[in-house]
């Protein structure tokens, strides 16, 4: 995922993110702006409590009233499928049908919204983990799908964000230093039954991950690894507005009417050499529209947003515009395709209205993602840290999520 950062580092991130992303099921091309996390504004999260509300939607284009059920998946701490039956983590029924459906309202797309909330009088899920929620239209074929992760707060982790010992890195990496406080909860055999994963800006595709402890102390169990626990500190996302279809919109260099929809074009990007500062929402995306008076959900439209770039790539290189509108997943979706006529690279995107981050990754002849060549790595750069612990009891047919800290770079020390 990171340009600089060490093999071991690589190695779990690029295992992590073929095992989910195998598992994924896109979207077809007349679904959009599938949702699923915490309902957090502005920076929402498929990281959610156990217990706690889940929020789920997304817009079928095609606009008619078709009957879609969801389905709940749980899998292991390594996204392969669960060994348990659905009344071990269910309670009530893992599969039901979506009835909260609404029609879009004024809009040049016409579309038809589906929401779901969990939990609810159906549905009910008794275990934190790893879950993927399918969505199956009548004849119970797989629509797509979408991951999310349940954790329950059994012991505390403590989170700092740290400059790396390796004066070499400190202009460019942040280091993740975390410790677990048991406060009595018993973990045995921890080198086998304990995985402590760390993410970036909430995106479960990619995590580095660790078993063993480095220091004892009573119930303080300290992860120290200054040379694994490294990640690029990237810049900050790129971001533009789409929320007036009559008026200025940040990031928009200018908009259009054509086919019946807007078209709005963010300025051409250019490689970065220097920290950009300015506020992000490390990744996420919040859905507004100027003439929505009653409910953006289904008041707000959709528009073309026109991607471009502007330089060179190496040969064999690609470019993609990822953020959480996508999953930051850099697939043949969000492929720049080079215009001959412009001179530069041009991705489109059907966007609902609202305020986006954005970013721009790079991946090399060998297929590899690197989220540094466009927009550079930066060590002041603000992101924020997860670290989820998992554990398996000696005996038991399943982990569970028992451990959920947080940190920002903004308090590196």
């Amino acid at each position: 995922m990171k340009k600089y950062i060490i093999v071991f580092s690589i190695l779990f991130m690029q295992i992590s993110f073929a095992q989910l992303q195998d598992l994924i099921v896109k979207p077809p091309y007349y679904i959009k702006t599938v949702k699923l996390d915490d309902g957090g504004q502005p920076q929402s999260s498929p990281i959610i409590q156990l217990g706690h509300r889940i929020y789920f939607s997304f817009d079928d284009l095609q606009a008619d009233e078709k009957e879609y059920y969801y389905k709940i998946l749980r899998f292991d701490e390594n996204w392969q499928p669960s060994i348990l039956n659905e009344s071990e983590y269910i309670d009530g029924f893992a599969s039901s049908v979506i009835t909260d459906i609404t029609s879009s309202s004024g809009t040049l797309q016409s579309y038809t919204h589906y929401n779901l909330v969990l939990p609810n009088d159906d549905t009910r899920i008794l275990l934190s983990g790893n879950y993927i929620l399918q969505v199956l239209d009548e004849d119970e074929n797989l629509v797509f799908s979408k991951a999310f992760i349940l954790y329950k707060k059994e012991i505390n982790v403590g989170v700092q964000i740290k400059w790396p010992t390796d004066v070499q890195l400190k202009d460019r990496m942040q280091f993740v230093d975390f410790s677990l406080y048991l406060s009595g909860y018993i973990i045995l055999n921890e080198s086998e039954n304990l995985l402590v994963k760390v993410f970036q800006n909430n995106d479960i595709n990619y995590s580095i991950n660790f078993r063993r402890p480095t220091f004892y102390k009573g119930a303080e169990w300290t992860y120290h690894y200054p040379n694994e626990a490294l990640f690029e500190g990237l810049n900050e996302f790129r971001r533009f507005e789409s929320k007036d279809v009559r008026g200025y919109n940040y990031g928009i260099a200018y908009k259009e009417l054509t086919d019946k929809l807007y078209d709005y074009y963010t300025y051409a990007a250019v490689p970065v050499t220097h920290y950009i500062y300015y506020k992000d929402n490390d990744g996420c995306y919040i859905l507004n529209s100027v003439q929505a008076y009653e409910d953006v959900n289904f008041e707000a439209d959709y528009v073309k947003v026109h991607f471009t770039y502007k330089g060179d790539l190496d040969e064999g290189e690609s470019i993609y515009v990822i953020g959480r509108f996508n999953d930051f997943v850099p697939d043949e979706a969000a492929q720049l395709t080079y215009n001959d006529e412009t001179g530069v690279y041009e991705n489109v995107q059907l966007l609902k209205q609202g305020y986006y981050d954005y970013k721009f990754v790079t991946k090399n002849a060998q297929g590899e993602p690197d989220w540094t060549t466009i927009d550079g790595s930066f060590a002041q750069t603000e992101n924020l840290y997860t670290v989820l612990v998992y554990y398996k009891s000696p005996g038991a047919r399943y982990t569970k999520v028992i451990g959920y800290g947080t940190a920002n770079s903004d308090n590196i020390r």
